[in-house]
C-alpha cells in the first residue's frame, strides 16, 4: 500500500542512537495511527489513572479504539469549525493533578519519567480531553430534553439502592434529588448520542488494524 510505504519513517526514542522503524497500527482511509502512538496512549491513560501499563494485544487495541475515535472527532471540530480550548487551559489541571497526586514537583517529574511520557505529551492529552468535553457540551447536550416522567422513573428505579445506602433513619425524596437526576439523565444521553454518531460515522471509513502492531 503506498500510503504505508511513503509513511514508514526512523525516530529516536529515549536518547538512543538506534534507528526504529514506526509501524503504521491503523489506516482510517488516508490517515494512520501508529504503532508509537498506540503506545503512547497506553502510558498516557495508564500515567493519569494511576494504573500498571498494560501493553497486552488487548489494550493496545482499546488504546487504537480511542485514538480512531479521536481523529474522527478531530475532524468533526475542523469541519464544524467549533471553537476549540487555548492550550493555556490545561495549566489548572496540570496543576490539580499535580497537587492531588503527588507531594512534590521532584515526585511527579519521577511518576513522568516511570511511565516514559513527557510533560509535553501530558499537556497534549489534557487538552485533547478538554476539547472532546468542549465538543460534546456544543455539540450534543443542548439537545437533550429531560422530562418529569424521565425523572420519576429513574427516582423509582433507584430508590431501593439509594434506601440501602442511606440506612432506614433517613428519609429519601425526589425534590432533594431531582437536579442530581437530570444530570444523571443528561450525562448519559449524551454519551449515547456521542457512541451512536461515533458508530454511524465509523461506517462511513475504511478503518484498517495491521496485525502486526497489536501482537
Amino acid at each position: 500500500m503506498l500510503v504505508r510505504a511513503i509513511f514508514l519513517s526512523a525516530f529516536w526514542f529515549s536518547g538512543s542512537r538506534a534507528d526504529i522503524i514506526d509501524r503504521i497500527a491503523v489506516t482510517l482511509d488516508s490517515q494512520v495511527i501508529t504503532e508509537s502512538e498506540v503506545l503512547l496512549e497506553i502510558r498516557l491513560t495508564a500515567f493519569q489513572n494511576g494504573a500498571p501499563l498494560d501493553f497486552k494485544p488487548e489494550a493496545k487495541r482499546e488504546a487504537a479504539g480511542r485514538l480512531i475515535e479521536q481523529k474522527l472527532i478531530r475532524k468533526e471540530i475542523e469541519v464544524g469549525r467549533y471553537i476549540q480550548p487555548n492550550p493555556a487551559d490545561v495549566e489548572p489541571m496540570l496543576k490539580q493533578m499535580e497537587a492531588q497526586r503527588f507531594h512534590s514537583p521532584d515526585e511527579f517529574r519521577h511518576a513522568l519519567e516511570k511511565y516514559e511520557v513527557r510533560a509535553e505529551d501530558l499537556k497534549a492529552h489534557l487538552l485533547w480531553q478538554l476539547t472532546l468535553l468542549r465538543f460534546i457540551d456544543v455539540r450534543f447536550r443542548p439537545g437533550i430534553q429531560i422530562t418529569d416522567q424521565d425523572i420519576q422513573q429513574y427516582f423509582k428505579q433507584k430508590l431501593p439502592e439509594l434506601e440501602k445506602q442511606a440506612g432506614p433513619e433517613k428519609r429519601i425524596r425526589l425534590d432533594d434529588l431531582r437536579d442530581k437526576i437530570q444530570e444523571a439523565l443528561t450525562d448519559e444521553r449524551v454519551d449515547q448520542q456521542l457512541n451512536d454518531w461515533l458508530a454511524e460515522t465509523r461506517k462511513h471509513m475504511r478503518i484498517e488494524f495491521h496485525p502486526e502492531a497489536f501482537q
